[in-house]
């Protein structure tokens, strides 16, 4: 029996055992909507922008500020970094449940951030192309 085209041996392209999904089918409907809402209350409720994006994973991340990036994690919770304080000199993860609830601390942490040279956010900060990067190197073959 022929396969594709016609050829001996071949199967057609609906056949063969490949995964066609693209990161929109990775990541839950409900991710991108509750990252696109904390986006959303950040640039409403206090003028600050964010970008929201998705990982070759499926998995989103919001992009807020140099050393401020969130992420969701599978059960849709907020997670980010809190910038190294006088009170602590290392940085923090933290967590939200609510879109509402991160975008409160998340602006708090902008406004504190914008407060400090520029210069000293790229040299010890926590930016999105780390994430990216981490992702990366996690998911690389051994």
């Amino acid at each position: 029996m022929s396969g594709a085209g016609g050829i001996p041996g071949l199967q057609a392209e609906e056949d063969v055992n490949v995964d066609h999904r693209t990161p929109e089918d990775l990541a839950p409907p409900s991710a991108e909507l509750r990252a696109r809402e904390l986006a959303a209350l950040l640039a409403r409720s206090h003028n600050i922008p964010a970008d929201v994006h998705r990982l070759p994973s499926g998995k989103i991340v919001i992009s807020v500020y140099y050393g401020l990036v969130a992420r969701l994690d599978d059960a849709c919770r907020f997670w980010w970094i809190v910038p190294v304080s006088e009170d602590r000199d290392r940085p923090l993860w933290t967590s939200a449940a609510t879109p509402v609830a991160a975008a409160i601390r998340i602006a708090a942490h902008y406004r504190e951030l914008r407060a400090r040279p520029l210069v000293h956010l790229i040299r010890g900060g926590y930016l999105l192309a780390d994430v990216l990067l981490e992702h990366h190197e996690a998911a690389a073959p051994v």
